[in-house]
């Protein structure tokens, strides 16, 4: 399925709040409203655990000698209560369970009480991926009664054959499948990342630091929008906003020239849409966020590339948002 969710005879490993909206693929639990941990694991077949064990090869007079640089993971199947291989991994690999990478993650926004939602969680590619969506509240970008709502989730993503690392990024995607839990890293504002170790365990703060999830992060988030809504944007002032992200090289090849041109169209129409200045204006607000979709969905490169270049805080897309967000504002 391209979903890459985990099933078994028409049971899907997936739960959802059902208060929030059907996913697209219409599979899975629903529940409604707050649920505990334990009933949103149950619900999605996620409730199980992840051990290493010792990894054998077969030698030609078949007996079996254990492979000293690599380990397995395995697990009880929670469908069909067959034991499960999952993957090879390094020695230094510690498996951490579903359960746990939950309850940290409801540590790190304050939740732990059960005052948030967790408003998605699945299983992915048959048991060796964990996600789940944390239900953080809308922002309301309203300073000239265009109501425009964002989303705000703590996306929860992990696995358990040394290919993710336990990730929480802070987001305004709903993650219901591996597509929308790339989609969700691509426009995330904060990512925290911990290898599987003993030390994840006493990493809260750092996390929190990292993901500045705390009321002061939305009001500075809420307040820079904000001024940008109020920055009317002409067509000669979305020119310069484009600019200041895709600054025109003196020395260009017609290629490239040709190239540019293309962005350029292609920001202007995402900036014109109706799901953008349709809906919040034309000001500065939708010119950022124009520069920011092309970034994040829209230019050269795989969903994987896209997403990991938009997490990183040093990259060039992350520089481009910035310089974006400094030419709209320079326009006050």
């Amino acid at each position: 399925m391209s979903d890459n969710l985990e099933r078994y005879e028409g049971k899907t490993s997936f739960a959802y709040n059902k208060n929030a909206g059907i996913p697209w693929h219409q599979t899975g639990q629903s529940m409604s409203g707050f649920q505990t941990v334990d009933t949103m694991l149950t619900a999605a077949h996620a409730d199980y655990d992840v051990e290493v064990v010792p990894l054998y090869v077969q030698a030609p007079d078949g007996t079996f000698v254990e492979l000293e640089s690599k380990k397995a993971t395995a697990r009880t199947n929670p469908h069909t209560g067959a034991y499960q291989p999952l993957a090879s991994v390094g020695n230094r690999y510690v498996p951490v369970q579903n359960r746990e990478v939950l309850e940290r993650a409801l540590t790190v926004v304050g939740a732990s009480k059960g005052d948030a939602i967790i408003d998605t969680l699945g299983v992915l590619d048959e048991g060796r991926r964990f996600f789940a969506a944390i239900d953080l509240g809308t922002l309301v970008i309203d300073p000239m009664g265009a109501a425009d709502r964002i989303a705000r989730y703590l996306l929860v993503y992990s696995s358990h054959d040394g290919t993710v690392p336990i990730t929480y990024s802070n987001t305004d995607v709903r993650a219901v499948c591996q597509n929308t839990v790339r989609m969700a890293l691509a426009a995330a504002q904060s990512t925290f990342k911990a290898k599987h170790t003993h030390g994840f365990s006493i990493r809260i703060e750092e996390a929190q630091e990292v993901l500045r999830l705390s009321t002061e992060w939305a009001t500075e988030f809420k307040n820079a929008a904000e001024q940008m809504m109020l920055i009317p944007m002409t067509p000669g002032r979305l020119d310069r906003v484009i600019d200041g992200a895709f600054p025109e090289a003196k020395a260009v090849t017609d290629r490239q020239i040709a190239n540019r041109m293309e962005i350029v169209d292609t920001i202007k129409t995402i900036y014109a849409g109706p799901k953008n200045a349709g809906i919040v204006g034309t000001n500065g607000w939708a010119a950022w966020n124009a520069v920011v979709e092309y970034l994040d969905h829209h230019r050269d490169g795989t969903p994987e590339e896209r997403a990991l270049t938009s997490m990183d805080e040093t990259s060039w897309v992350t520089k481009r948002k910035l310089a974006a967000q400094q030419a709209v504002l320079s326009l006050r």
